[in-house]
């Protein structure tokens, strides 16, 4: 089981989209949220924001479809990261996640969450606490395998 995980809620996002800047700043030096490794998604109808994030996930899908071997786990975050050398630029890990977290460029290059190294960017510049970095919890675990699993069928 992953030492600590980032999570969100939605509950305390205001949308002010800070955790997309400075995520885009850190991985591209440049503001660029489009390109950030998370978004918050707007419901605008019911006035919420919802962070969506990579759960890095205790199985994870997008490292098991990956023909090429180029997804693994960063030993020392735990994190699922992608080796940009040995991708392929199939596809495949993002048609395989469920979350929408392998995010593709114009070009076609995958990306996707690395929790900067242990340190997320996104978490130091959450003032509302919406985004945390802390120990997994079993329950929080089974809570996202469950809606994987129910979102699997809806795919």
């Amino acid at each position: 089981m992953p030492e600590k995980i980032l999570v969100s809620d939605q509950f305390k996002c205001t949308g002010c989209r800070s955790c997309e800047v400075w995520c885009s700043f850190y991985h591209l030096r440049e503001i660029n949220p489009s390109r950030a490794r998370l978004s918050i998604v707007a419901y605008e109808d019911k006035g919420v924001f919802v962070p969506m994030i990579c759960h890095q996930c205790r199985d994870a899908w997008c490292l098991s479809e990956c023909p090429v071997n180029a997804i693994t786990r960063d030993p020392e975050t735990d994190a699922v990261v992608i080796n940009d050398s040995l991708c392929n630029g199939c596809l495949a890990c993002a048609d395989a996640c469920l979350f929408g977290a392998i995010k593709i460029t114009e070009a076609g290059d995958v990306y996707k969450c690395d929790l900067c190294q242990g340190d997320p960017v996104c978490v130091q510049s959450c003032t509302r606490g919406a985004l945390t970095y802390t120990e997994a919890t079993r329950a929080y675990l089974d809570k996202l395998t469950a809606l994987a699993d129910r979102m699997e069928g809806t795919v």
